[in-house]
């Protein structure tokens, strides 16, 4: 991941994203993962490639459940999408590692241990 901008490659995503399906049958009898926490340069940076839709436009995001493997860590892999004539919300990805028309961001941490202890919901 690149620690400037918070953003990380197509090869670290699918790498990442087939972790989590690999582990995904045992994972959470091992591992507590119960929310992410979610900086807005994350959110705000895939809004600005998307156009920065408005509020009445039906745009959507879309976030991947993934595990980097160098340390175990649940992520969050947010994309922007892109409705097709046909109704299904395209993601919008790099082609390739090197393609710097859209970007794929996570800088998501777990809960836990990054969590509210006062929240109902924890």
């Amino acid at each position: 991941m690149s620690s400037t901008d918070k953003k990380i490659t197509l090869s670290e995503a699918q790498s990442w994203t087939q972790q989590w399906r690999n582990d995904e049958s045992t994972y959470n009898a091992h591992n507590e993962c119960n929310a992410f926490l979610i900086p807005v340069q994350d959110l705000n940076g895939v809004l600005s490639e998307m156009g920065n839709p408005d509020d009445d436009s039906d745009a959507c995001i879309r976030a991947y459940l993934g595990v980097d493997p160098s340390d175990n860590t649940e992520k969050l892999i947010i994309v922007g999408t892109e409705k097709d004539r046909s109704g299904v919300y395209r993601d919008l990805l790099p082609t390739s590692d090197t393609d710097t028309r859209y970007s794929i961001w996570d800088f998501t941490q777990p809960c836990p241990p990054i969590c509210d202890p006062t929240s109902a919901l924890n």
